[in-house]
Order: C-alpha cells, then sequence, then structure tokens
C-alpha cells in the first residue's frame, strides 16, 4: 500500500451547503491542500507500489536463479550482445535482416509498452546496458554502482520503419531534460540514452537530439515564459545488453492496472496513439517471437 494520497482528513466537513457558501479563499485552500500534494503524491505512491511488487517478487527468485539463465554471446550490428536463454528475445538465433536500436528513458516497463505499438518492430526486450557489472541484476543495479542503465532493445525492420522514426518516438516517450530522473523514478539507472548500434545510428541520433534541444529550448510556460530547457540525453556506442529478469518482460500487459502502469504507462499510450498514429502497426505484437 502507498502513502495516504490526500492529507486531508475525511472526517473534515467544510460549510459548503445552502446558505453556508465557502469563501473563495477557502475553495483555493481546499485545492491546494488537497489537489496540488495529491499529484505528486501520487506519482510516489506508484513508484512505491512498483518497488514493492518488483521485491516481492525477487524474494521468490527460485525459479529465476541465475543457474537456470544459460548465457550465450553473439555477434549483432557489429556489437557484443549478451542475451540470457529463457527471456523474452534471449536464447534465439538474431535475425540478420532486423537492426538493433537501444533506448534508455525511465524505467524500461514504460519505454518497452511504448515501442511495442509500432510497426516493423519484431522484438522489445527489456534489460541494462552501459555498466561494468559483466552480470548486472535488477537486485544490483538499483544500488546505482554497476553503472548501468535500464534500456529496451528494439530489433526493427529498417525497410518498414527508419531509426529516425524511432528516435522521434523516444523523444515524446519521456523527458529528456530531467537528469537521472522521469518522474518519481530517481537514479542514474534511469537517465536519458541513446546506445547506437551502426555509424549511421551516430549520425541520425545526434542530428535528431540537436532538433530536440531546438524543440526544447522553444518550450514555453502558459505560452509566455521561455523555460530554456537542456536535453541532457547521452549518445554512446552500445558495448553491450544484458536482458532482464524475465519477470520484468512485457510488464505492461500482464499487469496494466496496477497503480505505477496506470499513472506512467497508460498516458504515455495515449499520447504515443495519438500523435504517432501512421506508426502503429495494424496488428498486435507477435508474443509468438518470445
Amino acid at each position: 500500500k502507498g502513502p495516504c494520497l490526500s492529507p486531508v482528513s475525511p472526517s473534515v466537513h467544510l460549510p459548503m451547503g445552502r446558505g453556508h457558501a465557502a469563501a473563495p479563499s477557502a475553495l483555493l485552500t481546499l485545492f491546494a491542500l488537497v489537489c496540488v500534494p495529491s499529484a505528486a503524491a501520487a506519482g510516489n505512491a506508484a513508484r512505491l507500489h512498483k518497488d514493492a511488487m518488483v521485491s516481492a517478487v525477487t524474494r521468490r527468485r527460485s525459479r529465476y536463479s541465475l543457474t537456470h539463465r544459460p548465457s550465450f554471446t553473439a555477434d549483432y550490428s557489429r556489437v557484443k550482445v549478451r542475451c540470457r536463454g529463457g527471456l523474452t528475445g534471449g536464447g534465439k538465433a538474431l535475425d540478420t535482416n532486423l537492426e538493433r536500436a537501444v533506448f534508455g528513458g525511465g524505467c524500461f516497463w514504460c519505454v518497452e509498452a511504448v515501442f511495442r505499438e509500432l510497426k516493423g518492430v519484431k522484438n522489445v526486450i527489456s534489460g541494462y546496458a552501459g555498466g561494468k557489472d559483466k552480470n548486472p541484476t535488477y537486485d544490483s543495479i538499483c544500488t546505482g554502482k554497476t553503472g548501468h542503465a535500464e534500456v529496451v532493445a528494439i530489433d526493427f525492420n529498417p525497410k518498414i520503419i527508419q531509426y529516425a522514426d524511432l528516435l522521434k518516438v523516444f523523444w515524446a516517450a519521456h523527458d529528456p531534460t530531467t537528469l537521472n530522473r522521469q518522474g518519481a523514478d530517481v537514479g542514474t539507472q534511469y537517465r536519458s540514452v541513446i546506445y547506437t548500434t551502426t555509424e549511421s545510428q551516430v549520425k541520425d541520433a545526434k542530428t535528431s537530439l540537436e532538433t530536440e534541444q531546438v524543440r526544447q529550448a522553444d518550450q514555453k510556460l502558459f505560452g509566455c515564459i521561455p523555460m530554456s530547457r537542456k536535453v541532457v540525453t547521452e549518445i554512446e556506442p552500445l558495448q553491450e545488453f544484458f536482458s532482464a529478469e524475465s519477470y520484468h518482460q512485457n510488464y505492461y500487459q500482464k499487469a496494466p492496472y496496477i497503480p505505477y502502469c496506470a499513472v506512467n504507462i497508460a498516458p504515455k499510450l495515449v499520447k504515443i496513439r495519438s500523435k504517432f498514429r501512421d506508426l502503429l502497426r495494424e496488428e498486435g505484437y507477435d508474443d509468438d517471437d518470445e
């Protein structure tokens, strides 16, 4: 259970009935006490609920023991990609007709759910990249000591959807101006990062970042107050990708109604479906590939 979302006791009643019209200041006070703190508290409560659920799962990890997750290493897009057998996208031959994109934009549950919506996307795998530990786990990366970021690896068909299109969705799916943070999720593992797998991706990523920086710099609060927001997204070549534990894969489809998913993921999907109608897949995601 998360913290109470309302700081006002249910037993408190304001004289707002007939003959007891509340003063405007009382209404403003009520709004400030109830609505404003609750918006932030909702995000924190959702994050706490997420952490509690993951902790509960990790306490029952016998079925996810590393001894039951054999690993293999394969050459893919000229980088070393490490996958764990038995996980989403892991343990299968990598299709050489596909290209791989790797993005980090906060919790991988959120990013994975977004890219599963797109046409031309064959596999979306939640995992870890950018760190020094050779066998990262969710528990270890959450300490912030391994240096890994939560990322998703996206295997896509460039004949159907371009890397530049994936970048547009990436920018829209998260806030690239908050350093090591996305909403209530705080830590270096939630940093905004693009891991490139080809030289052409490096060029496209840099061009796209410059475009996004111009857009962010033009943002105005209430349409008139310049915000001068700076994009903090990193662009680095991918060294190794480690798929996350199986219970993290396709999480939104498994538990769409838990508070974290309802507060953080559902609104992102509404936004993406509205803004990128031409990039959406017509059929459902092919779960047979998992």
